[in-house]
């Protein structure tokens, strides 16, 4: 097994996103790639941060020892019952698995002290005996003064430098800088440019791994082969099916919230607009396929949310990713909650800001991150209900803390659209907080019965800034004309049935509590997505062919969505949903001998 730890000058330079590159760098090389956080202090996910990053099943993430805290592992405020300790560390370190390449990320700085005898992370290094000791430096001025301090401490322990550029630099210091490490015989392993997902080597060899062993098969088609073979071992192979169920089942695994995707005048809306508008847009919306029907959607949803401007998207996922993408860079901190969905991760990724996580709905944790991060350009990100829990955080808090701290909000509304607010526009909506989010998006294939996506913003040029720049919106051939009059049309049925929405979540509410009551681990309060924790893979797929035979068709979702060990099954309810219906989901849970387990 080769090792490499990863430490810097100071805190706050890049460790996690050179740590990220060599885990995406090594998992291409087909190995087994261990990330381990040995210290995380505030909860910032490092290790998975790398996961997201590498996008490889070949790369696993740990954290030994995790403190409450963004300060230093022996601050006050992180006083645990697990107190650190250098044997107990090391201890930590020797009992994880075995693997191909182990990536050892330190906390702050080398010098900083790991516990009270005064060991840093440089005695670290020693007791490790890594086969290289990697160093990040800030790629500014001052980095060689920063660079010949390190490799003095440092001493005998083998090491190189890895000079990572986290803001803008005249390239003139960023030449000397190199020229600089050559005359002073410096070790330099690579340089990082802003939003790299690679490295510029310098000297590779210092990373030559000859003697690490490489997984049977590593090239990528082995590679994929598999990964597919463990998917079908594990039982979470997906594949795709035409749903088979008879026409009477139920169908509580889409997302159609509403019920509207059957509805006569929808369909009558998008034969009418086929007819008039062709079966496809043709072009990109630059050129000829942005039509009146999307101009009509546009102002309709701009008008549902209080006149602000507003893009329509072909997807959710290409409208959260070319946003974030394009209104973060590196220097920038993203605060986003741990389990936004995969297309935010990815626009952050992208876009090069830090990625830092605060804990799921928990604004008392990122109250304490947007303190540690004052004075820093901080997007936060969040969703309104969750796809995976069905829950929601508390969005008075989370404008609250707008009100109390400079930094842009973006809000996630894409399982919310429809359901909430008295206009069904969403919980932003039925909390009153619409004013406090800068940039909000919705779908319009869920709740509202068609394809894409819209996005509203806060402030005109935001807009502006996504037609000219977002390559998503740019060069994709735009969605079809009678798609946006559907959704239009759905938008104004949305609105004329209030009084729906609040029975729908009374009912919502209802169903959960006599579940609980049952003996089930149900997720969430009133919103349309109920998830009832089943524990293994077995017993969920078990208990959705259970389902299946009763009548409902539900959702089986299994990790690596969802963590490990909490495999759950997923009802998406509609707002059609009768007392027969409700009766008809508590008899077949019921019936399960998994509630009483």
């Amino acid at each position: 097994m080769r090792s490499y730890f990863i430490t810097a000058n100071d805190t706050d330079v890049g460790k996690t996103y050179v740590t990220a590159l060599l885990a995406a760098h090594f998992a291409a090389e087909g190995m087994r790639v261990q990330v381990v956080k040995a210290v995380e202090c505030g909860g910032s996910g490092d290790a998975q941060f790398a996961i997201d990053f590498a996008q490889s099943d070949l790369v696993t993430g740990h954290t030994l020892f995790d403190f409450p805290e963004p300060l230093a592992p022996l601050a006050s405020e992180n006083s645990t019952e697990r107190e650190i300790s250098f044997p107990k560390l090391i201890e930590s370190l020797e009992a994880l698995p075995i693997c191909d390449v182990r990536l050892i990320e330190g906390a702050g700085g080398v010098a900083v002290p790991i516990d009270s005898t005064g060991l840093d992370w440089r005695d670290f290094a020693r007791a490790v005996e890594p086969d290289q000791t990697l160093v990040v430096v800030d790629n500014r001025l001052g980095a060689i003064n920063q660079s010949r301090l390190l490799h003095a401490y440092l001493e005998a322990i083998p090491h190189a430098f890895v000079l990572n550029q986290l803001h803008e630099c005249p390239l003139p210091v960023l030449q000397s800088n190199q020229d600089a490490y050559q005359t002073a015989k410096l070790p330099l392993l690579a340089q990082v440019s802003p939003q790299s997902r690679s490295f510029n080597w310098v000297d590779s060899s210092f990373l030559e791994a000859a003697d690490a062993p490489k997984i049977e098969g590593s090239d990528t088609e082995a590679q994929l082969r598999e990964r597919l073979a463990e998917r079908k071992a594990t039982q979470s192979f997906r594949t795709i099916t035409v749903p088979d169920f008879a026409t009477d089942t139920l169908n509580l695994a889409d997302n159609d919230y509403c019920n509207l995707r059957t509805h006569p005048s929808l369909i009558e809306t998008s034969r009418h607009s086929a007819s008039q508008f062709g079966t496809s847009a043709s072009a990109s919306p630059l050129i000829t396929g942005y039509t009146q029907e999307h101009a009509d959607l546009e102002t309709s949803v701009s008008q549902w949310f209080g006149n602000r401007p507003a893009l329509i998207w072909n997807s959710g996922y290409s409208a959260n990713q070319a946003i974030l993408k394009l209104f973060t860079q590196a220097g920038d901190i993203v605060l986003a909650d741990r389990l936004i969905h995969n297309s935010l991760i990815n626009g952050v990724l992208q876009g090069g800001a830090r990625l830092v996580r605060f804990q799921h709905n928990n604004c008392e944790h990122l109250e304490s991150l947007l303190q540690i991060y004052s004075g820093r350009r901080i997007l936060v990100v969040t969703e309104s209900v969750y796809s995976m829990d069905g829950d929601y955080p508390d969005l008075q808090q989370l404008a609250y803390l707008k009100s109390k701290y400079d930094f842009r909000w973006m809000l996630d509304e894409a399982h919310a659209v429809g359901w909430y607010g008295e206009r069904g526009a969403g919980l932003a909506e039925a909390t009153g907080v619409l004013d406090a989010v800068d940039i909000l998006t919705g779908t319009l294939g869920k709740a509202l019965a068609s394809v894409g996506a819209f996005t509203v913003f806060k402030l005109g040029w935001m807009r502006d800034a996504c037609i000219n720049e977002a390559s998503e919106f740019i060069y994709s051939t735009y969605l079809a004309p009678s798609c946006a009059a559907v959704a239009k049309h759905a938008i104004q049925l949305v609105q004329a049935t209030p009084c729906v929405r609040i029975r729908a979540q009374a009912a919502a509410h209802s169903l959960r509590t006599q579940l609980r009551e049952q003996g089930w681990t149900v997720l969430g309060e009133d919103s349309p997505i109920v998830a009832i924790v089943c524990g293994s893979n077995e017993h969920c797929l078990d208990l959705a062919q259970r389902c299946l035979n009763k009548g409902l068709k539900v959702a089986a979702i299994r990790p690596p969505t969802v963590p490990k060990g909490s495999a759950r099954i997923r009802l998406s309810l509609k707002t059609s949903l009768t007392q027969a219906n409700y009766a008809t989901i508590l008899e077949c849970f019921k019936e399960s001998t998994l509630a009483h387990a």
